[in-house]
């Protein structure tokens, strides 16, 4: 008797279309890559996600407050650290 195969569950499609459900979960892996005593620009941090639009990045940027480090300056930079403890750090050096 064959065994008859499932189709694919909702997490599935979840991971295959939403993307409210892919790109955190590629934020939270290029947090992991990055390491926690380790910063990047964003532009850098971003390719480091595999997400190439910032137009595609930014409405889930807010959900990692604390990563992240605004820089004024000529044009507003924003530095990714590793880790929140990191980012205070630049953040009072910036500020």
């Amino acid at each position: 008797m064959a065994t008859v195969n499932k189709g694919k569950d909702f997490e599935a499609f979840r991971a295959a279309h939403d993307p409210a459900y892919i790109i955190p979960r590629k934020i939270k892996a290029g947090l992991e890559t990055l390491g926690a005593d380790c910063w990047e620009y964003e532009e850098e941090f971003r390719k480091r996600c595999g997400i190439n639009s910032p137009n595609t990045f930014a409405p889930y940027r807010q959900q990692f407050d604390g990563f992240f480090v605004e820089v004024p300056g000529k044009t507003l930079k924003r530095i990714w650290a590793g880790s929140k403890a990191l980012a205070a750090k630049i953040k009072s050096t910036v500020q």
